[in-house]
């Protein structure tokens, strides 16, 4: 990937930062709907996505069977419009991202009342019992066993959503329970969210993306905030569905995930108008140039300035 000719520091860092963290077409697809297509207009020329994917070191052949892989899977929809493709998310694939905004775009977690959503799957056929896991795994829950899902603090109107949509709530159990604060339950919930394997993943996020701070005095080149916000996102993304909004009371002394939310918060606040600028000159609709975000999206990260 390059960002441009220019030789200066941010755009050398960004080049460096593309080649190490190399996305996979597919999911970075789903990062460029989610973060910006779908709050603008939700819509995008097959050419134009395809062109906004070489950015990131992806040639036409991977974006074009990445998003056909993603259209058979539910995620996109193509609708033709003379000899061009429009792609645009499906209800579906929508509905699955808007849950996982609320977690990636939050700047605090609620606080704890001790209370437990324990989930029982044991009587479901294999197949969708792996695939409610997986699922209820974007929002947060941890596996406590065999066939038992928890999470502290649950969407409670995502996960019967979630149980709705795999026609399995009859199958399944869901109730609400506590437990004493004592060293078995922290020990319990350092294995189900496999917090030994997430925390170095979260500091190294912190790592790679902290330097950019200081390169971003002053006004910023909407290529290079475009590339740099959906590089954040991707990854932060990638780490923190993995992870679950556990109360501090159960986590490690000085969590790196709480810098990495913090990181992301300032780095996301810094670039969104710029960014949205290029989005809007490099993509497209029907419509013409994609429209400004929609209103919700002002609220990210704790509340975005305006000037998009």
């Amino acid at each position: 990937m390059s960002v441009g000719r220019a030789g200066a520091p941010l755009a050398a860092a960004l080049d460096t930062l593309a080649r190490s963290l190399a996305p996979r077409a597919g999911s970075l697809a789903v990062t460029l709907f989610g973060d910006v297509i779908a709050p603008q207009g939700n819509s995008v020329w097959l050419g134009d996505l395809v062109a906004a994917m070489r950015d990131f070191g992806l040639n036409e052949r991977q974006a074009r069977t990445a998003l056909f892989r993603l259209v058979r899977e539910g995620w996109l929809e193509a609708r033709a419009v003379g000899r061009r493709s429009l792609y645009a998310y499906t209800p579906w694939g929508q509905r699955q991202y808007a849950r996982a905004a609320e977690r990636i775009y939050a700047v605090d977690s609620p606080t704890w009342d001790g209370q437990w959503t324990l989930v029982s799957n044991v009587a479901l056929a294999p197949a969708t019992r792996d695939e409610l896991k997986r699922r209820l795994g974007w929002l947060g829950f941890g596996a406590l066993g065999a066939g038992l899902l928890a999470h502290p603090r649950a969407p409670q109107a995502a996960l019967a959503d979630t149980l709705r949509e795999l026609d399995c709530g009859e199958q399944v159990v869901v109730w609400r329970a506590s437990a004493a604060l004592d060293a078995p339950l922290v020990t319990l919930a350092r294995g189900a969210w496999r917090l030994d394997e997430l925390g170095p993943r979260f500091a190294e996020f912190v790592a790679r993306f902290a330097p950019f701070e200081a390169l971003l005095h002053g006004a910023v080149a909407p290529r290079e905030a475009f590339i740099l916000r959906v590089l954040l996102v991707h990854e932060y993304r990638r780490i923190l569905l993995r992870s679950a909004d556990l109360p501090p009371e159960l986590l490690p002394a000085a969590w790196p995930g709480h810098a990495a939310r913090a990181l992301a918060t300032r780095l996301y606040q810094h670039l969104h108008v710029p960014a949205c600028t290029h989005a809007r000159a490099l993509l497209g609709n029907e419509n013409g140039p994609l429209p400004a975000p929609e209103p919700a999206f002002a609220a990210r990260f704790g509340g975005l300035a305006a000037g998009v």
